[in-house]
């Protein structure tokens, strides 16, 4: 339905035709728009059953129809992924070659000459061709070698019905800028003679005011500009006859809507014009002024000649009404009966950052695609290797995207808006990844979903504490992503609610797993190996220091559990800006000779000894629901017992020897809590074990499958 957004394209020709079949759709279907171009009228919006603001359909099932109303109009990739899907009856609607005829005059800037070229090449990928004439037929069957086409003609606007002939009289013209119009002859006929001086000539159509001053150059002329339908109307009612001077048409709309207006219609001598005016004397070459100016003569001269022409030219009337032309193409388009589905592993693209990106989002892609790969088979687009190509190519069933808050992911976020997948979110909320393309662009997101001005000042303080924010800037991916997958249940619901769109959930997977049993003996080697006294308890927390972690509150925490006893806390990642204040907050608690700050970036096998070493885990965060940490899931894959928060615990569905404690941080309950799973203990290896089964990357890639429609049905 793009072609009824374009404004060069809803007028008359074009968006008439489209505006004609779509109308007479019997069954539900879906429109595919562009978000780039202007919004669609409502009320053709409302015809839909859905919108899509991208050409990824993914559970169109065998025998689906897919209808072009306009293929030769700009970005025809933009549904490149539809004319490549053999399980779709691809069909479009063809008006002509008008462009290709004549690039000096249509193709001269590079962009257009390439997008119609394009344009040309998708052609060959339609199943059925609906020409508008015979012309047009003719052409493409050149063009294109035999093809499957039926030629359909147009249907006459609705606002012709019904009129009748009225006074004054005056040769009109259905004109325009474009040059192949050919309004010269018409005035240069009418100049050439004294009994056509003295009739007034109509010419309709935008036209510049140069343009406007040739044509007055010429001879008295009225150019009214474009006119709205009452406007047409009337001057279609007061038509003497109407005269169509084109050098190029693919049909021509003005002829039957001439004969609609019982005014004969007099037409260059051109192939689209021989197929609705058969008569040649009511034709002339587009240069042949005497011609012309001898025609209107006899018309102005000889009333009931008028009337017999028109009487004559109206018998094929019948062929051009809304419901005959529509009849045309949707008695065509059944769905042919699906074919036997190929039995192989399906294919599918995945979009993410990738080791050694510094990234939870990699690690887990990573994992995912290995898992992947006893299912399907995966190709894999990171870093440079990321384009439009995965989404365009027809050699994959499915994409999907991991997308995360962080500017990492703008380019795949933007190709996913775009285009469409799958989309898996890692995140309950992207105003980082909204705001690196300014404040003004997420202010304007916010606004869009929370129905009211957001200014740009609220954006920077959302961004300096998240606790404050209040949108979560998911509407664009939501209206995108096809399905939305989320790790946590909340954001599932609030996609719902603020949203209108159902999303997926599917558990966060083990994608840092301990292979076989972790024994004591492993944990006290991992702390020989680490250099950490094992007479003092170590409290660990994984990744950056800094955001919404909830370190302020560890950190008064421990200042709570040093009047018992002395422990020690391990800030395991990299520093952040925030990092500094937290120092001066240890500082004034006092705890600041038992906290190592930030290891930064280490080795694989290094991070895991951590894991392993440490005797409690915590893991904070704030900033509302939502929330999953892949550090808090290499807790519990390394049976490390400790704390974290009531939604990040139950985002993760973490095992019991998992405390959790309030989302309102608070540093005596965490110091409680911290206490009693270092005075107790846990034998955690049990529920480790189990949920490696039950969480692992095997059954999230199982999972996954299901949620993109590749489960055990296949493709």
């Amino acid at each position: 339905m793009r072609c009824l957004q374009d404004r060069n394209y809803t007028e008359r020709g074009i968006g008439n035709h489209a505006r004609n079949i779509i109308a007479h759709v019997e069954a539900p279907f879906t429109g595919i728009i562009d978000p780039a171009l202007p919004s669609l009228p409502a009320a053709w919006a409302a015809r839909a059953a859905s919108l899509s603001p991208h050409g990824y359909i993914p559970d169109a099932p065998p025998g689906t129809v897919f209808l072009n109303p306009s293929p030769m109009s700009p970005d025809q990739n933009f549904i490149a992924r539809i004319l490549t899907q053999p399980n779709i009856l691809k069909a479009a609607l063809v008006y002509d070659f008008i462009p290709l005829d004549h690039p000096a005059d249509y193709l001269t800037h590079p962009v257009t000459r390439l997008d119609y070229y394009a344009a040309l090449a998708w052609a060959r990928r339609y199943d059925i061709l609906f020409p508008i004439s015979q012309d047009t037929d003719a052409r493409l069957r050149a063009l294109y070698s035999p093809r499957r086409t039926h030629i359909t003609g147009v249907a006459l606007p609705s606002w012709i019905a019904g009129i009748a002939p009225a006074m004054p009289r005056h040769i009109l013209m259905i004109g325009g800028e474009d040059a192949r119009k050919n309004p010269e002859t018409l005035l240069r006929a009418i100049a050439a003679s004294d009994i056509l001086k003295s009739v007034k000539c109509i010419i309709t159509g935008a036209q510049s005011a140069p343009r406007r001053a040739q044509l007055r150059a010429i001879a008295d002329v009225e150019l009214p500009g474009r006119l709205d339908e009452a406007a047409m109307r009337s001057a279609y009612e007061g038509a003497l006859c109407v005269v169509v001077p084109s050098r190029a048409e693919g049909f021509s709309l003005p002829v039957i809507e001439a004969m609609a207006a019982q005014a004969p219609a007099i037409v260059s001598d051109i192939p689209a014009h021989r197929a609705l005016i058969p008569d040649p004397a009511h034709r002339f070459a587009p240069d042949d002024i005497p011609a012309l100016t001898a025609i209107l003569e006899r018309l102005v001269t000889q009333p009931e000649t008028c009337r017999e022409i028109a009487a004559a030219q109206g018998a094929m009337l019948d062929n051009f009404t809304p419901k005959a032309v529509a009849a045309k193409i949707w008695t065509r388009l059944v769905p042919a009966t699906p074919g036997i589905l190929r039995r192989v592993k399906p294919r599918i693209a995945l979009l993410s950052p990738l080791p050694p990106a510094r990234s939870g989002v990699a690690d887990y892609s990573a994992a995912c695609a290995a898992a992947l790969g006893a299912q399907a088979v995966v190709s894999l687009f990171s870093g440079d290797t990321v384009s439009a190509f995965p989404f365009l190519a027809g050699r994959y069933d499915r994409v999907i995207t991991a997308i995360g808050n962080s500017p990492l992911h703008q380019r795949i976020y933007d190709l996913t808006l775009r285009h469409g997948a799958a989309v898996i979110c890692h995140d309950a909320r992207l105003l980082g990844l909204v705001s690196a393309r300014g404040l003004g662009h997420a202010a304007a997101q916010g606004t869009a979903e929370l129905g009211r001005v957001v200014r740009e000042d609220e954006i920077s303080a959302w961004a300096a504490d998240e606790r404050m924010r209040e949108a979560c800037f998911l509407g664009p991916l939501a209206s995108a992503a096809r399905p939305l997958i989320f790790h946590s249940r909340a954001s599932v619901a609030q996609v719902k609610t603020r949203f209108g769109v159902t999303a997926r959930h599917l558990p966060f997977a083990v994608y840092h797993p301990f292979p076989g049993a972790i024994t004591q003996a492993m944990r006290a080697e991992a702390r020989q190996a680490l250099g950490l006294p094992p007479n003092i308890p170590h409290i660990a927390s994984f990744g950056f220091i800094g955001g919404q972690k909830g370190i302020g509150h560890l950190l008064r925490a421990l200042a709570l559990l040093r009047k018992d006893f002395r422990c020690r806390l391990l800030l395991i990642g990299a520093a952040t800006d925030e990092t500094a204040p937290l120092r001066a907050l240890a500082d004034e608690f006092g705890v600041t000779d038992d906290v190592i700050w930030g290891t930064g970036f280490m080795p694989e096998a290094k991070y895991r000894q951590y894991l392993l070493a440490a005797n409690a885990g915590v893991q904070l965060r704030e900033g509302g629901p939502g929330n999953i940490s892949g550090a808090l899931q290499d807790c519990i894959a390394a049976g490390l017992p400790g704390i974290a928060n009531q939604d990040l615990a139950e985002n993760l569905e973490a095992p019991a020897f998992i405390t959790r404690v309030s989302d309102r941080l608070d540093a005596g309950e965490i110091a409680g809590a911290l206490q009693k799973i270092l005075d107790i203990g846990h034998d955690t290896e049990p529920a480790r074990a189990q949920y490696h089964v039950t969480h692992g990357m095997a059954a999230y890639a199982r999972g996954l499958m299901a949620c993109v429609g590749l489960g055990s049905a296949g493709v």
